[in-house]
């Protein structure tokens, strides 16, 4: 097994571990859409070291295809994370801020 198989293994596994985390059904969307295209490079991955001579070019070329799919579907996953985390956040100050006894307001700060 090579460093870049072993990679996107990790990857993938890395993946499914925040997949089974994550709570926000929007968060979760984004994770299995990156799942899905990072399987797809491990398969293409596999074809090539299977494959002839004379096709490896074009698996290559689909590689290189797939993986820049990968790659924004990682950023994908990265922005819908942060919009997520901001409004947990905002909710949290929400609370804290309509809570008029200064006790609970000190509980809900921690």
């Amino acid at each position: 097994m090579g460093k870049r198989t072993a990679a996107i293994k990790a990857k993938i596994a890395s993946i499914k571990a925040k997949i089974a985390k994550a709570k926000s059904p929007e968060r979760l969307a984004a994770l299995k859409a990156q799942l899905k295209v990072a399987k797809k490079v491990a398969a293409l991955r596999k074809a090539l070291k299977a494959a002839p001579e004379s096709k490896r070019l074009a698996i290559r070329a689909k590689i290189a295809r797939v993986q820049a799919k990968l790659r924004a579907a990682t950023k994908n996953v990265q922005r819908v994370t942060k919009k997520v985390d901001a409004k947990r956040v905002a909710k949290i100050q929400a609370r804290i801020a309509a809570a008029t006894d200064p006790k609970r307001k000190r509980a809900l700060r921690k």
